[in-house]
């Protein structure tokens, strides 16, 4: 699998780039009526980027940029009609983000290595839990 474009998420000021995929859990969750998602390349086999947003403690999705079975471009609409922005009360788990120089690349999915990497623990999109780990350590 070919390195992946990542969501980018805005906490504290700062812009990040993630190495997990929160909107796939809402998407399983939709079982039979989630949305039809093609990947435009093989960089985005998931079929969409998102944008999230970090505010009082809570994530949010600001902004979605997908692509339909006909390879159309759709947005927010597409999945959530009239919001344009969206409490992600369905994800549970830690988003890593991948901080500093990359110290050894992998041409899969998000495998590479960086300096540093950042974990958010989130229950039901709450943020519960942060820690940051020394890859030049390891």
């Amino acid at each position: 699998m070919t390195s992946q474009i990542r969501d980018i998420l805005f906490y504290k000021g700062k812009t990040y780039y993630l190495s997990t995929e929160p909107l796939n859990q809402l998407l399983d969750l939709m079982g039979d009526e989630k949305p039809v998602l093609m990947a435009p390349n093989t960089a985005c086999w998931r079929g969409y980027i998102g944008t999230w947003h970090i505010d009082d403690n809570k994530l949010y999705l600001i902004e979605f940029k997908g692509y339909n079975k006909d390879h159309e471009e759709v947005g927010m609409d597409y999945i959530f009609p009239d919001q344009k922005k969206v409490f992600a009360g369905w994800y549970t788990g830690e988003i890593k983000i991948s901080q500093g120089e990359m110290i050894h690349y992998e041409h899969m999915g998000y495998k590479s290595v960086y300096e540093k990497d950042l974990f958010l623990e989130f229950d039901k999109g709450i943020l519960v839990a942060a820690r940051e780990v020394d890859n030049t350590r390891i």
